[in-house]
Formats: structure tokens, C-alpha cells, sequence
């Protein structure tokens, strides 16, 4: 016999006083709902109510376990709607990761922006480099992450934000020491600095152009899955850079940086929302995405860091 069952018959029998109005009221025949009081009555070896062919009192404990059992049901109605009100209002904690680089230029203003328009939640927002595992959305209690690369999890969805242009681009130090490239092609023989863990093929750089696309095997000396590190290394002149152009807008706009191969485009890469595939999505979560690609969408998001 289910427990929460006969535990709701006996509230209503002694609510209403009457066995046959709580049954009524349950949609029940009245010897069920005479049964669930006796078995109630049976688990615990005690007699809650002292019946009569016209009233019904409490025993002592029958009040005590009346008085449970309604602030049980009271509780149970309270975390119920809560969850409810997860799905309805952004309320909570909305935890989220993203890679540093976007973070530091763009993200955290517009988290900073989101949290004025919604003073109930609270916003963790962590900023790392990592991969996503299976598990980890669990394991660090995340909501979302924000990634400029597939997780290639079935288990995850991903929605595409915005698209983020991607760049080559050198120091005049550099280019004076090893040459401008004038195709694809000439990267084979020029210290390249790759963007490791955006696609499964990191070290192949292609464009688009007058020949139509090209592909080429890169190398070179510095690695790292920081566009914001990358950006130091091509400062610095250790090589050609291919790098999302928000992190180096500033750069190319000083002379800091020049452009390479200016006739050949690379294709534009989405930044992706990516958050655990489940019937429904957390309003907080789904209120956050919306936010943010509008708030994306209203500025050019490939410019570079505001500054304060």
C-alpha cells in the first residue's frame, strides 16, 4: 500500500469528519479509504481515531501524527513549487565556464549586464580553458559553458550564440625577418602558432579564396589553448597567429599586428551555448542564452576589449 496514499486518506477523513465525504473528495470508494486508515493504523500498532457511527475523534496520537503528517504534505508542496518555479523564474544559482580569452574581452560585461536585469539569481562565472568531460557539468555543479568548439557529447546540447571571425595575423617584427606569405601554401615554411583543442584537426588551417579553399598543414614552436596567450606570442615575434580577431582588434588597429594573407578569409567559428540535454530546460539557463545573444547581436563582437 503506498504510504503517502493512506497518509493523504487519513488527513482527509479527519479534515472532513466523514469517511464517505473523504472519499468523495479523493475519488474513491469509501472501504478503500476506510482500508488505508486501517493499514496506517496497523504499521504503526497504534489506533488514530476512535470511530463511532456518528463522529470521529482523535486519539492523542492521532493528533501528533496528524500534525506530521501535514507539515510533511506542507514541505513536499513547498519544494514542489520551487522546481516549478526554476522552469517559470530565474531564480537560483546559474554557474557557468568560459574560455578566458572571451571571457576577459566580452563575456564578463555582458554577465555583469545580465546580472543588473536579475537582481534573484546569483552568477558564477569561471573562466577556464578546459575540455568538457562526461560528468562535469555534475562534477563542478555547471549550468552552462560557453565554448568556441564542439563538445561532441550526444548527451549535451549546444545552440549557436554568435559567430566569431578568426584571423592570421603576424608582428611587422616577424614579417620582416621571415617574409610576408602571399598564399596558403607559404605558412608550410613559416613558425606557425596553433590554437589547440578548437577542432579536432588544429595544425590544418584553411581559407577561403581566389583559388577557392586551401588547406595547409601548419607547425611551429608555440602552442596553447589560449587565444590571449597566442596573442602574446605573436607580439613577441615568435610567429603567425591564427586567433579569433576580438583578441587582437586592438592590435591590428595600432599596427601592433598586421593582417596575413589579407585576400583569403578563414570561415567564421560559433561560439556555442552548451548545457546538459534534459526534458526541459532551466528558465534560468534558457532566460541567460536568450539574453545573451541579443546582447551579442547589438554589438560587433569581434571588435576589441572595452576598455573601463
Amino acid at each position: 500500500m503506498d504510504r503517502f496514499r493512506t497518509m493523504e486518506s487519513f488527513v482527509r477523513v479527519v479534515r472532513a469528519g466523514s469517511f464517505t465525504i473523504a472519499a468523495n473528495q479523493l475519488g474513491m470508494s469509501r472501504a478503500l479509504v476506510s482500508r488505508h486508515v486501517s493499514d496506517l493504523e496497523q504499521r504503526l500498532g497504534v489506533r488514530l481515531l476512535n470511530r463511532s457511527t456518528r463522529s470521529l475523534n482523535l486519539t492523542e496520537e492521532g493528533q501528533s501524527y496528524l500534525e506530521f503528517c501535514e507539515r510533511l504534505f506542507r514541505d513536499v508542496e513547498s519544494k514542489e513549487r520551487l522546481i516549478v518555479k526554476t522552469r517559470t523564474e530565474a531564480v537560483g544559482t546559474l554557474k557557468m565556464t568560459a574560455p578566458k580569452s572571451f571571457g576577459v574581452v566580452h563575456l564578463s560585461e555582458a554577465v555583469v549586464a545580465f546580472a543588473g536585469e536579475q537582481p534573484k539569481l546569483r552568477i558564477s562565472l569561471i573562466l577556464e580553458d578546459v575540455s568538457l568531460r562526461p560528468g562535469e557539468f555534475t562534477e563542478k555543479g555547471l549550468d552552462l559553458a560557453l565554448r568556441i568548439t564542439s563538445a561532441r557529447n550526444a548527451s549535451f546540447v549546444e545552440e549557436p550564440i554568435a559567430p566569431l571571425d578568426w584571423i592570421a595575423c603576424a608582428s611587422p617584427d616577424y614579417l620582416a625577418r621571415a617574409g610576408r606569405p602571399t598564399s596558403p601554401a607559404d605558412l608550410a615554411s613559416h613558425a606557425c602558432l596553433v590554437h589547440v583543442n578548437v577542432l579536432p584537426s588544429d595544425h590544418i588551417w584553411r581559407f577561403e579564396g581566389p583559388k577557392g579553399t586551401q588547406s595547409i598543414k601548419v607547425a611551429g614552436a608555440f602552442m596553447s589553448n589560449s587565444a590571449l596567450a597566442l596573442r602574446k606570442a605573436a607580439l613577441a615575434g615568435l610567429g603567425i597567429a591564427l586567433v579569433p580577431r576580438y583578441a587582437v582588434a586592438e592590435d591590428l588597429s595600432s599596427g601592433l599586428l598586421t593582417t596575413v594573407l589579407p585576400r583569403y578569409r578563414t570561415t567564421a567559428r560559433p561560439l556555442v551555448a552548451v548545457y546538459p540535454r534534459t526534458p526541459a530546460v532551466p528558465q534560468k539557463v534558457r532566460i541567460f542564452v536568450d539574453f545573451l545573444k541579443e546582447w551579442l547581436a547589438a554589438r560587433n563582437v569581434n571588435r576589441a576589449a572595452p576598455r573601463p
